[in-house]
């Protein structure tokens, strides 16, 4: 059906299911590019909000379901924890060269940086619960339904809206999982959480399994660099 303004007697055309998937993770792509460091991160945060709160792409999905909560957060905690292990300063004592290893062929150099690694008179609690929110929710809300809502089901039709989480494309699965672990700078784990994420999707049948469960991360991942300042996460 077609939305109209009732001050004006327009008729606008409906948004297209593809376009509302892809602009929330395209507005956090570009604000990533062109807003960086960490007194512009609240841009990030609040574009990829209002695109999300424009485009709506959960419209075209049930809500969460309480039985599927469970494997949800485990899968959530269990992801946080494999991304920070290699890294970890147990790591770094127990298993000396896995992390030198980790760190030389399994992290791209951009990663080995701190984006962020603000300095102690920039940082206020207003600005670390900004990006704290806006890694835990924006971009996990944005990416899983870009990648799994979309480009999953993209793959396996033209008409993706009606491709269905059961009808499992081993194809459009590993393509998927493999770009979403090159999107982030540590791809070897980023190819793990994808095919966590993944998994989750198509077992439960219910993308906010997957949303939930990458918002975990996402949190607990934000909560251990506020204690150890290990930026470099962010």
């Amino acid at each position: 059906m077609e939305s109209i303004d009732s001050r004006r007697g327009i008729h606008l055309p409906p948004i297209p299911p593809a376009l509302a998937h892809v602009m929330p993770f395209v507005v956090w792509l570009a604000c990533m590019t062109f807003f960086k460091g960490f007194d512009l991160y609240w841009v990030r945060t609040v574009a990829t909000l209002f695109a999300l709160i424009i485009f709506r792409p959960w419209r075209w999905y049930r809500g969460p379901q309480i039985r599927h909560l469970p494997v949800t957060v485990i899968v959530g905690a269990v992801v946080c924890w494999i991304w920070i292990l290699p890294e970890s300063a147990w790591m770094q004592a127990h298993g000396a060269w896995f992390h030198a290893f980790y760190q030389h062929f399994l992290v791209l150099p951009v990663g080995k940086i701190a984006e962020v690694d603000p300095k102690p008179e920039h940082i206020t609690m207003a600005k670390l619960m900004i990006r704290l929110c806006g890694s835990a929710f924006m971009i996990a809300l944005a990416e899983e339904v870009f990648w799994r809502g979309f480009a999953y089901r993209r793959l396996q039709q033209v008409r993706f809206i009606e491709a269905h989480p059961e009808d499992f494309s081993i194809f459009a699965f590993a393509i998927v999982t493999i770009a979403f672990g090159f999107e982030h700078a540590r791809w070897f784990v980023g190819i793990i959480a994808g095919v966590a994420y993944g998994l989750l999707y198509v077992k439960t049948r219910n993308l906010w399994s997957a949303i939930l469960a990458h918002m975990i991360t996402n949190w607990l991942l934000g909560l251990y660099v506020l204690r150890t300042q290990a930026y470099q996460f962010w």
